[in-house]
């Protein structure tokens, strides 16, 4: 049992090392792995690799620049939130006395607790257990 927990953990490192690999790897390095993999799969020519290989760098680059474009604006999102949350939040505190201000920090902090506790709710029934 314990040798089958032991593999299970290794298999499972090794696939986060491989995805972090992958995403750490430039354009032109994804182009070549994946037209040697094609090249040899499907026995290509030199001349259709290096068609294959183009167009795969081309792809790569391509998606570099989505996912570039793609976190800039979760980042700016996020940021955005935070401007309202902390335009809200002085708003609320101009309105409420000290003391109500003090209750409603304690009562949005109690309201996100109960978020927190049911995203990990969430997550431990979807993985197929209740803990």
């Amino acid at each position: 049992m314990t040798k089958h927990m032991i593999m299970a953990a290794a298999l499972l490192i090794a696939g986060a090392a491989t995805a972090q690999d992958r995403q750490q790897r430039s354009p032109e390095e994804m182009a070549k792995a994946r037209t040697e993999r094609l090249t040899t799969v499907l026995e290509l020519t030199p001349e259709q690799a290096a068609k294959v290989q183009a167009m795969h760098l081309q792809q790569a680059k391509e998606a570099q620049a989505q996912r570039a474009e793609q976190k800039a604006q979760r980042e700016a999102k996020r940021a955005a939130m935070e401007q309202k949350r902390a335009q809200h939040e002085a708003e609320m505190k101009a309105i409420l006395t000290p003391e109500q201000f003090v209750k409603w920090q304690a009562l949005r902090d109690q309201r996100k607790e109960g978020m927190e506790k049911r995203k990990e709710s969430m997550k431990r029934q979807q993985r197929g257990g209740r803990r």
